[in-house]
């Protein structure tokens, strides 16, 4: 068996080695792992974080052996319904509270939604608790399937003695990929910042801002004080910030999405609200 590490100088932190014996835990398949896998990669295909794939397995380490077994806990983003005899999904989106085409969109692996049967196993997406109109920041086909990177560390600083923990959910896309307004506000930040590189900060609401960094360029007229709507384009994915101004290609292409409240100021998850809005 060969040992690897799934650490990226991007994405994540160093852990020390170990494994403890698993605890209990839901899970929705078991995995064999593969020579080319990491704990990201597999986190991204099963739509479940790098932190539940570990407490799930009882990993202390990021390290993973070929051919090593592991439980994949269910999406963070989403439940499941046992169908009913009688049921439609129509009927099931009713009475789950949840948008029919969001319904459907969560469910790609049935052939005919039309038929369904008592017994059958489907998604059903979880609701965020706010902005649940949003647009998905990014067209669909423009990006690779995202994890949720919230909370993981961060080590870069200028000094680099820093480490942070990561303040939003990185989606990565080819440079110059659109990036679009998730919900209707104004830019109240732009320009670079350290960390960020190009950057914008929207107000959306009184309590809320919704932050789009690592820009490779703004899209025209988007400046701080410009009034912006739900699905307007603002600017291109890009690998800027991690130093003075211009610095770019410190890592791979990509947005970073956050959400913020206003007072106090602090980052909360905005995976579930990307998922969400990533239905449609």
């Amino acid at each position: 068996m060969r040992l690897r590490s799934t650490m990226s100088t991007l994405l994540l932190g160093g852990l020390l080695l170990g494994t403890l014996s698993a605890p209990a835990s839901t899970f929705a398949a078991a995995y064999t792992v593969q020579p080319s896998d990491s704990l990201w990669s597999i986190a991204t295909r099963f739509n479940t974080t790098i932190a539940e794939l570990k407490a799930t397995n009882g990993l202390q380490s990021d390290m993973l052996l070929d051919g090593q077994q592991l439980q994949v806990p269910s999406p963070s983003y989403q439940t499941t319904y046992s169908v009913k005899a009688g049921d439609t999904m129509w009927m099931i989106a009713n009475r789950l509270g949840v948008p029919l085409n969001k319904l459907l969109a969560a469910n790609t692996q049935l052939a005919n939604p039309n038929n369904i049967w008592p017994g059958l196993t489907i998604n059903v997406p979880k609701k965020p608790t706010a902005h649940l109109n949003g647009v998905f920041p990014l067209k669909k086909g423009t990006y690779s399937p995202f994890s949720n990177t919230f909370a993981d560390t961060r080590t870069w600083s200028a000094d680099g003695s820093t480490v942070r923990s990561h303040e939003g959910v990185d989606i990565m896309a080819p440079e110059g990929t659109p990036i679009y307004n998730a919900m209707s506000g104004t830019v109240v930040q732009a320009g670079w910042l350290e960390l960020g590189g190009w950057r914008l900060t929207i107000r959306v609401d009184d309590s809320k801002e919704f932050y789009y960094a690592h820009m490779s360029r703004y899209a025209p007229g988007i400046v701080k004080g410009s009034v912006v709507t739900a699905g307007q384009l603002i600017g291109y994915a890009g690998s800027t910030g991690y130093g003075p101004e211009g610095t770019s290609g410190m890592f791979d292409s990509h947005l970073h999405f956050g959400i913020y409240t206003r007072s106090p100021y602090t980052a909360i998850d905005p995976f579930l609200n990307l998922k969400w809005w990533e239905l449609g």
